[in-house]
């Protein structure tokens, strides 16, 4: 729905039995202080169709039985957050560290799902905030492509013994060892990594692995090999139509 002026009836904050709010996709852009009377949300979709950032007011951290909260991709760059206090919290989506503190993720110890991205964050810094949260199966690394370009692949150690799906967007020239990667994966996003080394050598040795996605510019390499007896588990793998790739050698038993 589109909502006139792009913002949210204050109105809505008199439901306060509510459990499930979802907007997603409606054309908002400013959210009222009086949703933060909805204590009792389980479920919060903020991902509207906004043509313009954001705003969102700093109550979401009293909404202490949520859990699932997706945020707007867009956030007005005054927007602060504060969400340390949502430990019931199992999916976070669009987490952004330029409107909340990566350091509340520590307390958010029953999160299954982490979709993060970043502008200012280190991958190293990331990685210290997330350290408590040993129940994660899903998570999304999204650095912008405007950070400053450096090669994340000597802190990269995900210790995650629970996580299957892995998506990155950060800019390194080869990919982490294998022994860097969690040791259950099944699935894994590359996007924007504009890695120069082939990553299917590392890749195929992921004995868990069955899905594997290079999409715009993760790899920008021309040649690529997969080898004999490699990919044990794979079932799908999709290559950006954009990718720079010339010679795709496949081994018998690959």
């Amino acid at each position: 729905v589109k909502f006139e002026g792009g913002k949210l009836p204050s109105s809505i904050g008199g439901l306060i039995h509510l459990r499930f709010l979802s907007i997603l996709k409606a054309e908002v852009s400013h959210l009222p202080s009086s949703i933060g009377n909805l204590k009792l949300l389980l479920y919060l979709n903020l991902r509207v169709a906004a043509k313009e950032p954001v705003h969102v007011p700093n109550v979401l951290k009293e909404m202490l039985e949520l859990r699932y909260l997706s945020l707007p991709w867009f956030m007005h760059d005054k927007t602060k957050l504060e969400l340390g206090d949502l430990v019931n919290l199992e999916e976070l989506w669009a987490f952004s560290t330029q409107q909340s503190n990566a350091t509340d993720l520590l307390c958010m110890t029953k999160l299954r799902s982490l979709h993060v991205s970043s502008e200012r964050c280190t991958f190293e810094t990331l990685s210290s905030s997330l350290r408590e949260l040993r129940n994660l199966e899903t998570l999304y690394f999204l650095f912008s492509s405007k950070t400053v370009v450096v090669d994340y692949v000597g802190e990269f150690v995900l210790d995650f013994i629970n996580l299957k799906e892995l998506g990155l967007r950060v800019h390194m020239s080869k990919i982490p060892d294998q022994h860097q990667f969690p040791p259950h994966l099944a699935h894994i996003y590359l996007l924007y990594c504009r890695m120069e080394e082939d990553p299917m050598p590392i890749l195929e040795k992921l004995l868990h692995l069955k899905s594997v996605e290079l999409r715009s510019e993760a790899f920008v390499g021309r040649k690529m090999v997969c080898s004999k007896g490699g990919f044990s588990q794979l079932c799908a793998l999709q290559i950006s139509k954009e990718s720079e790739l010339e010679e795709w050698i496949v081994e018998e038993g690959s």
